[in-house]
């Protein structure tokens, strides 16, 4: 098989569906959403939701038209009919109570990742959906983008033969400041649920995780996970190391090593600023620049995926759908158990 990366076979997120978006949590992520949904789709943000009315009517000035409803509780814009799909943007803590009023409100949900705090609370969302009929998504844009389409398509095709180990990684040097929500640990916070997801899905998405061979790491003063390595054994046989940290700024790369060929994730590890693929004696046979690297630029893609699998009537997405999802959980859960034993 000749080591030729192919083409990206995602639409423009412009062809797709219109939705009307409400938003819960206008942040910072919210903000880059409701900016690229904006940029590249024809859906629109129909209301926004925060504890404080003021926070909402910012965002919606900022963010949206004329047409924007801004409300000062969540469930108001639960109960909007003109909704049609939720972005869940609070902090991780609340990830699991918001979709699960959504779901029971009849809306579809798309959960900033990660999908909840644990593996039991990602089981409830997605044993609430089925139940329900809603769409339910983790909001792991990677896979959603050009980048993200042509490594699966690399992974499927077999072309690096027999994968034998994937490196994968993402530290990022948060400031330090134990009252924030990253180094609150009743928010969520620390490397494995805010960035170490990533490194820990990209593995995933080569190969499910077989079994946690090792974890190890510091913890920050208030007991969150500052920096970690982990060791997993797949199930095709490889092993995956992955590192994060909140403490240090990584290569945040990442890479697949098989016996015919290796390729490398350019930083950053989330959204990928190319890739290149080396044969077997290390050469390189190609490569590729990718533009989408930024949630601005790129965020629009999830929502055009959410988008038309919502038209097609499916209520889990293929490419991220919510036994992956679990199984990442249980991953992570199993990671933070060692990390604190």
């Amino acid at each position: 098989m000749s080591l030729v990366l192919p083409q990206s076979v995602l639409p423009h997120p412009s062809t797709a569906p219109a939705l009307n978006w409400g938003i819960l949590g206008p942040g910072w992520i919210a903000s880059q959403f409701a900016t690229s949904l904006t940029a590249l789709t024809k859906s629109k943000l129909a209301a926004v939701g925060s504890r404080t009315l003021a926070r909402s009517e910012d965002f919606a000035r900022s963010y949206g038209d004329e047409g924007t409803r801004a409300y000062g509780s969540y469930a108001q814009v639960l109960e909007d009919p003109a909704v049609d799909v939720l972005y869940i943007a609070v902090p991780h803590s609340g990830h699991a109570e918001l979709a699960l009023q959504a779901i029971a409100a009849g809306k579809h949900v798309l959960v900033e990742k990660p999908l909840s705090l644990n593996a039991a609370q990602s089981a409830q969302i997605a044993e609430a959906a089925k139940a329900a009929g809603v769409f339910a998504m983790e909001a792991m844009w990677s896979r959603l983008l050009p980048i993200g389409n042509v490594v699966s398509q690399v992974i499927a095709s077999g072309m690096l033969g027999q994968i034998i180990t994937v490196q994968a990684d993402f530290g990022a040097k948060f400031r330090v400041d134990y009252a924030s929500r990253i180094y609150d640990p009743a928010l969520g916070g620390g490397a494995l649920l805010d960035v170490g997801i990533y490194p820990i899905a990209f593995s995933a998405m080569v190969s499910p995780a077989k079994q946690l061979l090792h974890a190890s790491g510091r913890l920050a003063k208030t007991g969150v996970d500052a920096s970690f390595t982990a060791v997993i054994a797949n199930e095709d046989g490889s092993t995956a190391t992955v590192f994060s940290s909140i403490e240090t700024d990584s290569p945040q790369s990442a890479w697949i090593a098989g016996t015919e060929g290796t390729l490398e994730l350019q930083r950053p590890i989330c959204c990928g600023s190319g890739l290149v693929l080396r044969s077997a004696d290390g050469n390189i046979v190609d490569s590729r620049e990718f533009t989408e690297t930024s949630p601005a630029a790129g965020l629009g893609w999830e929502a055009a995926h959410v988008a038309q699998c919502i038209a097609d009537g499916l209520t889990e997405s293929p490419i991220m759908p919510l036994d992956q999802s679990l199984a990442i959980a249980q991953t992570m859960d199993e990671i933070a158990a060692r990390l604190r034993a």
